[in-house]
């Protein structure tokens, strides 16, 4: 019997056991339509497996048969997923956090010609019109590199001489830090937020 969990293991949306939105693999993995379609790629992150919708139990079968209430989420959220199913796990940090933390800070202009691969992750959204997250690819150029999310949110970045990230667009505001091996950071507005981080590819 199908424990129908309550949330969603990479943003921690409800799902409720009659939500059409929810997305399971054969291990009963659980995640939003957002999540599994749009960050994941309808690929399981911990098993591989595919992502299909869960049947919905009848109203008069839950009573005896209730839905799961433990609720389980990955830590790093949608970021820390999608970078496991890239062979990149143990990158991510939880989104919304207060700011990203330098671990090594840029070498200068030179550490920055280089490719960067991530994803981001929606900690905010309300309402529902917000963009899915998706995964990146910064190709940084002269300490500057384009941000898009679905081709919806676009921002020319500039990477500042210390190395903060600020940029804004008609309706988003970025913010974020980059060093040699990493960029990331937030892009909010009032409705929707977004954590974002992209490691350098070698």
């Amino acid at each position: 019997m199908l424990d129908l969990r309550p949330n969603c293991e990479c943003c921690d949306a409800d799902l409720p056991p009659d939500s059409q939105q929810a997305r399971i693999c054969s291990f009963e993995c659980t995640f939003c339509v957002a999540c599994a379609e749009g960050v994941l790629h309808g690929k399981c992150p911990n098993c591989g497996g595919e992502l299909l919708r869960r049947p919905i139990r009848p109203a008069d079968k839950l009573p005896r048969s209730p839905a799961s209430t433990v609720r389980k989420l990955k830590p790093g959220g949608c970021v820390a997923a999608l970078l496991l199913v890239m062979g990149m796990a143990g990158c991510a940090e939880q989104p919304g956090a207060k700011g990203p933390t330098a671990t090594r800070a840029a070498s200068g202009g030179a550490g920055f010609e280089q490719l960067y691969v991530g994803a981001s992750t929606r900690y905010k959204a309300s309402p529902r019109g917000c963009p899915s997250p998706s995964r990146l690819t910064f190709h940084v150029l002269n300490r500057q590199f384009t941000y898009r999310v679905n081709g919806t949110i676009q921002f020319e970045v500039n990477v500042a001489s210390d190395n903060t990230l600020s940029a804004q667009s008609a309706d988003y505001v970025l913010s974020g830090l980059a060093t040699d091996d990493r960029i990331e950071g937030d892009v909010r507005n009032a409705h929707c937020g977004f954590h974002f981080l992209a490691r350098r590819k070698n």
